[in-house]
């Protein structure tokens, strides 16, 4: 049995190439970056070599990048960081941000509103038809207390792209802080953090081929924003604790390829991802489609087949080797329907009837192929089951 893997935005194989830069540094050259010996510094030039091709990626400066554990750290830093540095002082802060956001976003302002109630306020947008956040929702939500708008670049789930140089440039007019959650589109949709006024930008490195364990948080060198940790001289004193460089390394040389393959890789992702659609939607009826094809990341495909249980199909297609996903991997195990289809009308019903395929690099024609047909008979002889 073939196996094909099509949940590449719960996490992604890592390249073969990173891979054999993370061993060697894993190995040979697994100095600790604060040692003053030949091994530390060799280590210590890994991590400053790193950062510099991070920082590339999105046009920031060296110094603004801080290497963090993943997505959901450099999200809650990004809330905390910024919310702390208020409510330490008993002065009141309002945040903007959006009902469909990550996990590590939602929660962290969900828990905050609750336990600094009198301090910490938060308005959670819902999006419109199409499924994005507009510019204009944003504007009309600003009081004297807003210090903070936090809203993701693409949605893990749906796919859809918000036009967040719009959202930065209001931000950045009405002097509040701008954060996006950028984990699903690095290096796969072009970022100017200049040009796009960001403030504070999230990312992880097994989202694209990289190593799990290390993600992180881009600040601007002119905000001002609490320390993550405390402890050490690490990460300029504001994420301390001896850095994760094998992490680091595998993290930059995955940013690397991908941002030297991107004009190859998402086409070729996005050509696939459009074929998928074509083919189940020409084997089956009573779908609804939750992804933008046109305006959206190319590698996301979010469907809803009336009449079944997501769950059902998922373990139908596990059965034959694919995987899939019913939504986000962080809300994986929940009975709730998913937030993110809710926010953007579907039903309970529907919502729980949905699929999220994710093409990736290492898909193939052959597999999509495979894949649509197991999908067609899948949910052919569920419904039939129904009746």
């Amino acid at each position: 049995m073939k196996r094909i893997y099509l949940d590449n935005s719960a996490t992604t194989r890592v390249d073969d190439r990173v891979a054999k830069t993370v061993v060697e540094y894993m190995i040979e050259k697994f100095g600790n970056p604060s040692s003053a010996h030949s091994f530390g510094q060799e280590a210590k030039y890994a991590l400053d070599d790193s950062r510099e091709k991070i920082a590339k990626v999105i046009n920031a400066g060296v110094n603004e990048i801080y290497f963090t554990s993943g997505g959901t750290e450099s999200d809650n830093w990004a809330i905390k960081g910024i919310a702390d540095k208020y409510t330490a002082h008993n002065k009141k802060v309002h945040v903007i941000t959006s009902s469909y956001e990550h996990s590590a976003i939602y929660a962290i302002c969900k828990t905050y509103s609750k336990v600094f109630p009198n301090l910490f306020t938060v308005t959670f947008l819902s999006p419109d038809k199409t499924g994005l956040i507009s510019f204009e929702q944003i504007k009309n939500e600003i009081n004297k207390n807003t210090k903070l708008v936090s809203i993701m670049h693409v949605n893990n789930e749906i796919g859809v792209k918000n036009d967040i140089s719009s959202i930065g440039k209001l931000c950045r007019d009405n002097n509040i802080i701008f954060h996006t959650d950028a984990v699903q589109s690095f290096t796969k949709i072009p970022i100017d953090v200049k040009a796009m006024n960001i403030d504070l930008l999230s990312a992880s490195s097994h989202k694209i081929y990289g190593p799990k364990g290390v993600g992180m948080l881009y600040i601007r060198k002119k905000i001002e924003i609490l320390p993550n940790q405390y402890g050490g001289h690490q990460e300029s004193g504001m994420r301390t604790g001896t850095e994760n460089i094998q992490g680091i390394v595998g993290f930059a040389k995955a940013a690397e390829i991908a941002l030297n393959e991107m004009n190859d890789d998402i086409p070729r992702i996005t050509k696939l991802r459009n074929k998928l659609y074509k083919l189940i939607s020409k084997g089956l009826d009573n779908i609804i489609l939750n992804s933008d094809l046109e305006n959206g990341y190319g590698g996301i495909l979010n469907l809803t087949f009336k009449g079944i249980e997501g769950e059902a199909v998922l373990l139908s297609l596990d059965l034959e080797g694919i995987a899939v996903s019913t939504g986000s991997a962080c809300s994986t195990g929940q009975i709730n329907p998913s937030r993110v289809l809710l926010s953007i009308g579907r039903t309970a019903e529907e919502a729980q009837s949905s699929i999220r395929f994710s093409v990736g690099r290492f898909n193939t024609d052959e597999e999509i192929e495979i894949a649509a047909k197991s999908v067609i008979e899948a949910v052919t002889r569920l419904r039939s089951m129904m009746n």
